[in-house]
């Protein structure tokens, strides 16, 4: 799996390992797209392409939060993170 990690593009790839490393830490917040693009120093679009291409492949669900977008991760990619660590 790591394998296929490393071939993935750059934006793609952080995208994965961001959501990955706050799944690490004891307190977990909700992820707007906005927060996730200013994290990732990528432009909103792209995150937010990035993020609906994931919910696509079901690694990650997207909620309606008033005028936010919010994305939580499934357990699919949870299992994800397990194999590339």
């Amino acid at each position: 799996m790591k394998e296929l990690v490393a071939l993935m593009p750059e934006n793609r790839r952080k995208f994965i390992e961001f959501l990955c490393m706050i799944k690490e830490q004891k307190e977990f917040k909700p992820l707007s797209l906005s927060m996730l693009s200013h994290e990732l120093r990528v432009v909103h679009i792209t995150a937010r392409k990035i993020a609906y291409e994931f919910q696509a492949l079901g690694l990650v669900k997207i909620y309606d939060v008033g005028k936010a977008k919010v994305v939580m991760r499934t357990e699919k990619l949870k299992e994800v993170c397990k194999d590339i660590s």
